[in-house]
């Protein structure tokens, strides 16, 4: 090429989208909410696991907590996690270059708190429990779970 040395730059990014539906009407939105959150340094490492090593089984979870702070690429943990919360879903390929988590909390589900933050947790046990933190976020108002209410949450990795 030239002599010009030519390289791609990889990026990795999540966005969450949560819809909060009448438990009454499943298909009534009562309210949708967009945000990015940030991918972990155990999120990094289990992309590149995945890449050496695509056929291993694995567990993971989505979390919910209470906690406050700032998510940062070095979280281990939720700042204060309601471990009775953690849930498996289903994983989605809506797009070439995307893979989303999706869990559904039922209206008997998870209630009696507001929700300030949520994680992805993969490698976790058979049981949900441990794992890595694969990415953390605020969730921006808060999430007050009752239950008149049912909750998905579909966290979207990208890579571009």
């Amino acid at each position: 090429m030239g002599g010009r040395e030519f390289r791609e730059s990889a990026r990795v990014s999540g966005k969450v989208t949560i819809v909060v539906r009448d438990a009454r009407d499943p298909d009534r939105v009562l309210k949708t909410v967009e945000l990015d959150n940030v991918i972990t340094d155990g999120g990094l490492q289990i992309i590149r696991d995945r890449v050496a090593s695509p056929w291993s089984s694995r567990y993971w979870c989505l979390a919910l907590g209470t906690g406050t702070g700032t998510p940062a690429r070095s979280d281990t943990a939720l700042f204060a996690e309601i471990p009775t919360t953690r849930k498996a879903g289903s994983i989605y390929l809506p797009a070439y270059n995307q893979v989303q988590y999706y869990v559904r909390y039922m209206p008997e589900e998870a209630n009696g708190y507001t929700y300030t933050e949520l994680g992805v947790f993969e490698n976790t046990s058979s049981d949900l429990t441990g794992g890595t933190l694969f990415n953390h976020l605020l969730i921006s108002p808060p999430l007050s779970k009752t239950p008149d209410i049912l909750v998905d949450f579909y966290v979207t990795i990208t890579f571009g």
